[in-house]
């Protein structure tokens, strides 16, 4: 399960060479082809039931692009035999658009005669200072190129917010050709002017720019120390922390990955939980509904690849405490190694009480604080910056939070325009659009085993009335629960008037106390979904984005809800979850895949500029009637000594032992 070595990226690409040694072409990506999950399963042991496996075939993927055609090759080469096993042409498909590409994009459009020329006609005669966002088209009627629009800025100085001075017009620029072949002006509405000025005046937000004196002077240090080290251990990509197990994965598209997650029970025994954990995909649609905004719609994971945007963090800033980092290895277009140094952070923070109970009569009160793993990398898609954080906790509890901010992506305003109703003037002339920012948590179960099911359950008042003998005062309230049978019913939308949840579980085991399946809770707090009409091109293409959940039967290929090769792709071909439910098939105790859709529906404010404090939305998964009670019972009191904690004041008391009624 291990990410591909710099090696092992030499030798997929020295093979393919050896096999497409003409014309001109780019190594798109070079990944781990993962083996399949009852392999795994088998291989380790979690199922009793499959058999056992005593090697697995190590596998790479690459993806090939021939210049100028754009045809893309899909390759599958044995590690193991050191051979290519197939090759697959792919018409009329395109895959990930590289930071490689978008910088050479960037480069050529300005240098490009017709980008020179609109903005002279704007007053900018220095390209210098000209800064251009290569995005995905969305989907273009035009076939057969790989193209991008280009959102272009401009910068008063070499490091300045560049959202602050947005231009008014989108080259479409062909990535494999490198030639621009239109340009795209926004027409003004509701205005006097056929073209706005450009709005010069600075936003700034780094410090530099701020200057010293305007920086805050009352913050205090505060020191994160672990003075007998970590809690956690690592032998190569497998960690260990308290009783979790788990293996950390990355590549080039969802970025960071785990696999295999097991807890350690009170018995002492191991059991497997979740085979795969990853952010899936996600999709950024916005709200203007004009040429050229409304092919606005970015799908971050499959169009640009979470793993190819990742950061290189810095310790103290990104990561605080005691800090375990681990590079990613990704290849180039020419198919050599790239390295993001430090581009996964591993530490453990306080997170608040665990629990707590005082004896009102004896004063005596017990307390324990929550620990927990955090295992996380950040990505800048653009304008946005994204967080992606997974917490193991020591109640069993795991929580996957994406914390957004970075810039808002903004378009100009003539001087005597309104942003209503599709955007928020966030400075003058400066208009940041209405958006949503709509993920695709894909968990892959194997609790207590590899066959699963999922349960829908709704909380709803008793059907009596008040009087009735089974209600006589009308506060009776139950739960209703039903198990999805195949792909066809497996579909969830979020009910907050009925507390709607959901389940994954395991009938084949059911608690001794509470007689019910084993499961785990999925707890979704951040459930929008896709507010673009069906029909449209971003429904059409986002169909997993108009519900919360899916359930689909395990697929070895069948890791993306939009699809594998999405850039560009066609509406009509409703690529991924679409297709893998078009046939009606059992999810009832079978090899499972659950799909959760979280996010927000961003209303820019003018606190979200010049830069955007974060916004946390996530989900979390908890055992529910899974284990025999609360399974951090066992985690040692807290007290001042452990926790180094100290008054503010000269007062002195005991801590966490005896409280005064």
């Amino acid at each position: 399960m291990d990410p591909l070595t710099a090696d092992e990226i030499h030798r997929a690409s020295d093979l393919v060479r050896k096999e497409h040694d003409d014309g001109d072409y780019i190594f798109n990506s070079i990944t781990l082809k993962e083996p399949f999950k009852e392999d795994v399963m088998g291989y380790f042991g979690y199922d009793p039931t499959l058999p056992k496996v005593k090697e697995i075939e190590r596998e790479a993927l690459v993806v090939l692009i021939d210049r100028p055609s754009g045809v893309v090759h899909d390759i599958t080469i044995s590690l193991t035999k050191n051979t290519i096993t197939e090759w697959i042409k792919k018409e009329g498909q395109q895959p990930t658009v590289t930071p490689f590409e978008m910088i050479e994009a960037e480069d050529a459009m300005k240098r490009d005669p017709l980008v020179i020329e609109e903005c002279r006609k704007l007053g900018i005669t220095d390209m210098n200072q000209v800064f251009i966002d290569p995005w995905g088209i969305g989907w273009s009627h035009i076939k057969g190129k790989r193209l991008v629009q280009a959102i272009c800025y401009l910068r008063t100085s070499p490091d300045d917010n560049q959202y602050a001075h947005p231009l008014d017009f989108n080259p479409l620029y062909d990535v494999n050709t490198k030639k621009v072949i239109d340009i795209i002006i926004a027409k003004r509405r509701n205005s006097q002017f056929e073209r706005p000025t450009i709005p010069l005046e600075n936003h700034h937000f780094l410090p530099e720019h701020l200057g010293e004196e305007n920086l805050r002077k009352d913050l205090k240090p505060i020191q994160i120390i672990q003075p007998e080290g970590v809690s956690f251990t690592l032998r190569g990509k497998e960690i260990s922390w308290q009783k979790w197990n788990m293996h950390i994965g990355f590549n080039h598209r969802e970025g960071l990955v785990l696999n295999n997650l097991t807890y350690q029970d009170m018995d002492g025994s191991i059991r497997p939980l979740f085979y795969r954990l990853s952010l899936a995909e996600m999709v950024v649609p916005y709200a203007n509904p004009y040429e050229p905004y409304n092919h606005k719609m970015a799908f971050d994971v499959g169009e640009y690849g979470m793993g190819f945007l990742s950061n290189s963090l810095e310790l103290g800033c990104d990561c605080v405490g005691s800090i375990y980092y681990m590079d990613a290895i990704l290849n180039d277009l020419k198919g050599h190694p790239w390295v993001i140094p430090k581009a996964i952070c591993i530490h453990e923070e306080d997170a608040g009480l665990l629990f707590k109970h005082t004896d009102y009569r004896s004063g005596k009160a017990h307390s324990a604080r929550s620990r927990r793993l955090v295992i996380s990398h950040i990505v800048t898609a653009g304008n946005y910056d994204y967080g992606l954080y997974y917490y193991f906790y020591q109640d069993g509890t795991i929580q996957f939070d994406v914390k957004a901010t970075g810039e808002l992506n903004t378009q100009v305003l003539a001087k005597d325009e309104d942003a209503a109703p599709y955007g928020t003037m966030v400075a003058p002339q400066v208009d940041a659009q209405h958006h949503q920012h709509l993920f695709s948590f894909r968990v892959d179960p194997m609790i207590d085993g590899i066959n699963n099911s999922v349960s829908e359950t709704d909380v709803v008042a008793s059907e009596y009335p008040v009087g009735h003998p089974d209600n006589m005062i009308g506060n009776g309230f139950k739960t209703v629960t039903k198990v999805f049978q195949d792909t066809h019913d497996a579909q969830g939308v979020s009910n907050l008037e009925k507390h709607r949840s959901w389940k994954i579980i395991n009938e084949n085991k059911i608690h001794p106390y509470a007689k019910q399946p084993v499961g785990w809770k999925i707890h979704n707090p951040s459930p929008p979904t896709l507010l673009a009409k069906p029909g449209s091109i971003v429904y059409e293409r986002a169909i997993f984005a108009t519900k919360n959940l899916w359930v689909t039967p395990y697929h070895r290929e069948q890791k993306f809800p939009a699809g594998y090769h999405i850039y560009q792709s066609d509406p009509k071909e409703n690529l991924g979850i679409p297709q893998y439910i078009k046939e009606k098939k059992s999810v009832r105790n079978q090899s499972i895949v659950t799909w959760i859709t979280f996010g927000l529906t961003h209303i820019p404010r003018v606190e979200d500029f010049p830069i955007m404090p974060v916004d946390i939305v996530g989900v979390s998964l908890k055992p529910t009637n899974f284990f025999m009670g609360n399974p951090g019972i066992d985690i040692p009191a807290t007290n001042k000594v452990s926790t180094k904690s100290a008054y503010a004041s000269a007062e002195a008391n005991s801590c966490c032992g005896k409280t005064n009624l």
